[in-house]
């Protein structure tokens, strides 16, 4: 994570991400072979302005490189609950494989692989832990309603003898007390792209979600738009969705967009199909409908006519089609395959006893806000590179990978 002097820009983290590291209750871990009198090797490759060239060539080299926003999470400038502070813009740089000296056996649980967003997040954490020669089990809890599955799953990747669980998060703060059992049995915790509240996790690679929301907002802004705007984030209680909320609202003050409906639902598409056709009907004189990339999907099935905008603030495979066909206008990437890789870079790091990269403890890329030729002048497909954002066309998800 070589950082540039690049200057710092105060990102507002999206998921009021804690500060991490080592817990005083936690016992301290054993180091591995690696030599901390000399610096990683690769530590210093890239720039944070690399070309879309320069990045296909770094993503593709072993200890890859790309450019990415962090947070000193134990800064005094940030909150201690939220690591919610002063980003600086640098260069995240993983560790060469050869670093990985033991197949650790590294847990995932996320909340789904109903769309392609949460399968691209499987295939970037077996991506990388192909790379780095680790064991690899992946649990799926069936939707953001079950809390209480993805607690038992955390549970069986303990009984399982994972030494490291990358938990995407179902729940904000219903976590937080399973978070401290983890760290009181010495078993690394990262937070991926989902956050968690608890401060006692170790790493998080997980972008800022409020600026998901305020991407959508400053194009509004920025195309002098006065709209009038049905928001629909995802689920009620998800940290994504209630700080894209506030990231959209956030932006949208002053300008003479306006929100005239707000409403969560599951990142389901009947589920968000039903809520904008019910909004539509209910609420008059609607101009922009944005949300999820589901959101996006079922508002341009609906057939709400030529007049009504389509943005979403993230991106998955057929909503990229659709921006490319001028159906919805613009959507916001996150790059969740490279945020995974991240994930399960830094679980190897800790595993290891190699530092975490920069020694800052949150990493993200930067949101990239995706434009067809809906977007008039704004377009800007030729820059976009699908393999940061997508799992390859006909992946399925893998749930167990051998070390």
């Amino acid at each position: 994570m070589s950082i540039r002097k690049l200057g710092i820009a105060v990102v507002a983290a999206a998921l009021s991400l804690a500060a991490c590291g080592s817990g005083s209750d936690a016992p301290a871990r054993t180091a591995g072979s690696f030599d901390s009198s000399k610096p990683v090797p690769g530590s210093t490759d890239g720039k944070h302005d690399a070309s879309p060239t320069e990045l296909k060539a770094a993503l593709a080299q072993d200890a890859w490189w790309y450019p990415s926003l962090m947070v000193d999470c134990k800064a005094t400038a940030t909150d201690p609950k939220g690591c919610n502070g002063p980003s600086k813009e640098g260069v995240y740089n993983a560790i060469p494989a050869k670093l990985a000296t033991k197949p650790w056996h590294i847990c995932a649980v996320l909340p789904h692989v109903k769309d392609p967003y949460w399968v691209a997040m499987d295939y970037g954490t077996v991506t990388e832990a192909k790379r780095l020669g680790v064991e690899l089990n992946v649990y799926e809890a069936g939707g953001y309603t079950e809390l209480a599955k993805q607690l038992n799953q955390i549970d069986d990747c303990v009984a399982a003898g994972a030494q490291a669980i990358i938990i995407g998060a179902i729940s904000f703060d219903g976590l937080d007390a399973k978070v401290d059992e983890l760290r009181k049995q010495n078993i690394v915790v990262i937070d991926g792209l989902n956050g968690i509240s608890n401060s006692s996790v170790d790493a998080r690679a997980v972008l800022a979600w409020r600026e998901m929301g305020a991407a959508v907002g400053d194009y509004l802004k920025e195309t002098g738009s006065t709209a009038k705007i049905a928001w629909f984030p995802g689920p009620a209680g998800a940290g994504w969705a209630e700080d894209a909320t506030a990231g959209i609202e956030d932006t949208l003050k002053g300008s003479g967009a306006t929100m005239v409906a707000k409403k969560y639902g599951d990142t389901d598409k009947n589920v968000q199909l039903r809520l904008v056709e019910d909004t539509m009907q209910a609420t008059k004189g609607v101009t922009v409908i944005a949300g999820t990339a589901v959101t996006a999907e079922a508002a341009a099935a609906a057939n709400l006519g030529s007049g009504t905008t389509i943005l979403a603030d993230y991106l998955i495979p057929s909503t990229f089609d659709l921006v490319k066909s001028g159906k919805v206008t613009c959507a916001i990437s996150d790059q969740p395959v490279i945020q995974a890789r991240m994930a399960v870079d830094m679980a190897v790091r800790l595993l290891e006893g190699i530092p975490l990269d920069d020694g800052l403890q949150r990493a993200f890329p930067a949101p990239v806000r995706v434009c067809g030729p809906a977007a008039g002048k704004a377009a800007n497909l030729a820059d976009f590179l699908p393999e940061t954002t997508f799992a390859p066309q006909g992946w399925s998800p893998v749930f167990h990978l051998a070390g």
